[in-house]
């Protein structure tokens, strides 16, 4: 056979795992071919009806608790930060930013509570519609509006697709490529650990945020503009993004966090140097206001490890087709796309942002946390019984798996094309 009959064999015989198009299962999707769809949806979705009836008082005094925790930890951390800048106080306002927002704000969002809260913790009013309500609610880089419409809708059913704005080898594309040192990546990976909040996941839901207000008003927003990050660089400070201004964006977005932050909470220590040494020296200030800026490093980093690591490695899956909600399919990506880390006890579970849950959350976003510790070894035991990979690791070696892929030595594997449950496509990917 001829070099160009060759190549034809491979490409009708491709294995899976790098090719859209590929029409033989590797050793590794093995579980593809044999996994009874039908009852492995049944089998999620009855566990999801349990958890959310069993949900009451329990799951509302555990957040409450956690509440708690978070409180003490930015205050004390607040009140201690001038004495010397020291890293208990730093690492405890950073927990507490942290935690308000990937545990509090995060599930609170999603409706964990609506229910078993009467009210008092409510997805359509916390955090949202006044700067007042952020402020009191959940106050961080980004707007909590644009943070339920980009994670919420957005991520939760686009999973793994590109139009999940945080799929990460997608975002990454360009440093993937870039043709530089490899150790030179990492340094950046590095940099956006300590500011990506600011730098990228607040402008780029802010930025789904205005494509969704336009698209609703019957303006047509261009799909490649929709999918492309928006990041904070010299040209988006001079020119804006084609939807917003820079003015626009700092002034709605960011500058309500800073003020509050980096002004108003260094301001006492400002006024009680000034009272005792008369303005001469500003050292419990300026201990407070350092503290204040190394914590916003730290929380960065914290909240980059529990929350980037949750959908990137070479061992979980990216999906070329959109499926719909709460299908087989639907549970079955969220499962494939995720990565649990160790979890088990409050005090773990909170160092890790709620997130070492992941599989169980994206199966049911709107369940409590407590709901998620009950959840987890249940959801093991359903994809073991229906062979079902599921991954459960270290945070820290998730970490380096998501290096990989940001730096492009490693890249997500590709669920075939071919071998998609079609009944649970939407209707443009249904057709043969």
């Amino acid at each position: 056979m001829g070099k160009g009959g060759d190549k034809d064999a491979t490409k009708i015989s491709a294995i899976s795992g790098t090719e859209w198009d590929a029409t033989e299962l590797a050793p590794q999707d093995a579980f593809i071919g044999k996994l009874d769809m039908e009852e492995f949806r049944r089998d999620i979705d009855d566990l999801g009806k349990k958890l959310a009836a069993n949900q009451g008082q329990a799951d509302l005094k555990h957040l409450e608790k956690i509440i708690n925790w978070s409180r003490f930890c930015s205050w004390f951390g607040a009140l201690t930060c001038w004495i010397c800048i020291n890293p208990v106080s730093i690492f405890l306002m950073s927990a507490g930013t942290m935690s308000r927002w990937t545990i509090i704000g995060h599930h609170i969002c999603h409706g964990g509570f609506d229910k078993c809260s009467e009210g008092k913790f409510n997805r359509f009013k916390f955090g949202v519609g006044s700067v007042y309500r952020r402020a009191k609610d959940w106050l961080d880089w980004m707007l909590v509006e644009a943070w339920n419409m980009e994670h919420n809708q957005l991520h939760h059913y686009h999973l793994g697709e590109v139009y999940d704005p945080d799929l990460v080898e997608h975002n990454m594309g360009i440093l993937r490529e870039m043709p530089v040192p490899v150790f030179l990546k990492y340094i950046a990976v590095a940099w956006m650990a300590c500011t990506w909040k600011w730098w990228y996941y607040a402008p780029n839901t802010y930025k789904q945020l205005k494509v969704n207000q336009l698209r609703r008003q019957g303006v047509e927003v261009d799909e490649a503009l929709a999918a492309k990050p928006c990041t904070i660089d010299p040209s988006f400070l001079i020119f804006g993004h084609p939807l917003f201004s820079a003015g626009e964006f700092l002034w709605k977005v960011l500058g309500p966090y800073f003020f509050v932050r980096f002004v108003l909470t260094p301001l006492p220590f400002f006024a009680a140097d000034y009272l005792i040494t008369g303005g001469t020296e500003f050292r419990y200030a300026t201990n407070a206001l350092v503290s204040l800026v190394l914590a916003e490093v730290a929380t960065n980093v914290h909240s980059f490890i529990v929350i980037a690591t949750n959908h990137a490695g070479d061992d979980l899956y990216r999906f070329n087709v959109h499926c719909k909600p709460h299908s087989g399919t639907f549970f079955l990506r969220q499962v494939l796309s995720s990565a649990n880390f160790t979890c088990g006890t409050d005090l773990v579970d909170f160092m890790h942002g709620w997130l070492n849950y992941q599989v169980e959350h994206h199966l049911w976003p709107q369940l409590s946390m407590l709901s998620y510790q009950r959840a987890q070894p249940l959801v093991a035991e359903i994809c073991k019984k229906h062979q079902v990979p599921y991954i459960k690791h270290n945070v820290f070696w998730r970490l380096h798996k998501l290096a990989e892929i940001m730096v492009g030595t490693k890249s997500m594997r590709k669920y075939p094309v071919k071998f998609e449950h079609k009944p649970d496509l939407a209707q443009a990917f249904a057709k043969e």
